[in-house]
């Protein structure tokens, strides 16, 4: 009996040891083995591992080691892929996002972000965005359809200007003193595009392709993989330094952040929510009567 008892204890603790890995790797593996697989995988079989696995909810599930061996293992060109995919696959979409942004050069980066809500087609490119309360240029809306004009957008822009709605270079004058790009940079593809031209560039260069670090960023409960790529200076580049966080239960980009020559931020954007879906047939109607033109 007593040796009965013991059988029984020792089976408990093995079937807990047990679940314990299980949790801590959860169909991953060891972190030194991911380390080994993915590294012997070219960066397509990369970058459809990496998709799978955001899919499947492995790496939300992960524990920080198995995290750190997987964006250590990653070729840049992987590392973008999911994002990349999604967008292909998504013709609309709207979000919410926070937005800070020296101008100038000479300016400060703002202490109150905009915070900006918008719809986006890509196929024709068309934009309507809005900024909103308890955020800078409050109020403010601007519509875009290139497929009508691709160098004009309507727009009030508050103030006195903002009780009557125009049609206005989408460079000019009133766009670039709020910001130095145009409408038609709004989003996460064309965040994503300006991380991959200054891959090629380095890659034109021969420099090293992969980041410059990795490791795991917090915010409240949920987790991020933090990249970093440092740059040998701008121009030719679009910053001297870009940090980036990757969200692992989608593949979405939530924050990025460009820094200049002297290493001070000059752009910092979040992604605060982001939904992939049929746009209404009036989301880029300026009659439609959410909208205030």
């Amino acid at each position: 009996m007593k040796q009965m008892t013991w059988l029984v204890g020792l089976l408990g603790i093995a079937l807990h040891v047990s679940a314990a890995l299980a949790a801590d790797e959860p169909g991953l593996g060891p972190a030194e083995d991911l380390r080994s697989r993915l590294a012997a995988m070219q960066p397509a079989a990369q970058c459809d591992w990496l998709s799978q696995s955001m899919s499947r909810q492995q790496l939300a599930k992960a524990s920080d080691a198995q995290l750190l061996a997987i964006l250590q293992s990653l070729e840049s060109g992987a590392l973008f892929c999911p994002v990349k995919r999604m967008l292909e696959q998504t013709p609309e979409y709207e979000f919410l996002m926070l937005r800070r942004e020296r101008v100038r050069l000479t300016d400060s980066l703002p202490d109150m972000p905009e915070r900006m809500f918008v719809r986006m087609r890509h196929e024709p490119l068309t934009v309507y965005a809005r900024w909103e309360n308890n955020g800078a240029r409050a109020g403010q809306e601007v519509l875009y359809d290139s497929s009508k004009d691709s160098r004009k957008m309507l727009a009030h822009v508050g103030g006195m200007l903002g009780v009557v709605s125009m049609n206005v270079p989408i460079d000019g004058a009133v766009a670039r003193s709020q910001s130095r790009h145009t409408v038609r940079d709004l989003g996460v593809g064309f965040i994503l595009s300006l991380l991959e031209a200054d891959l090629e560039r380095r890659r034109a260069q021969n420099l090293p392709t992969r980041p410059s670090s990795v490791k795991i960023a917090r915010e409240g409960n949920k987790r991020y993989a933090e990249v970093v790529y440092d740059n040998p200076g701008s121009p030719p580049y679009y910053s001297r330094q870009t940090r980036f966080w990757l969200d692992l239960r989608e593949p979405l980009i939530r924050m990025v952040e460009s820094r200049d020559n002297d290493g001070d931020v000059f752009e910092h954007i979040v992604f605060e929510s982001v939904e992939r879906k049929k746009l209404a047939p009036n989301a880029f109607d300026a009659k439609n009567p959410e909208y205030r033109f």
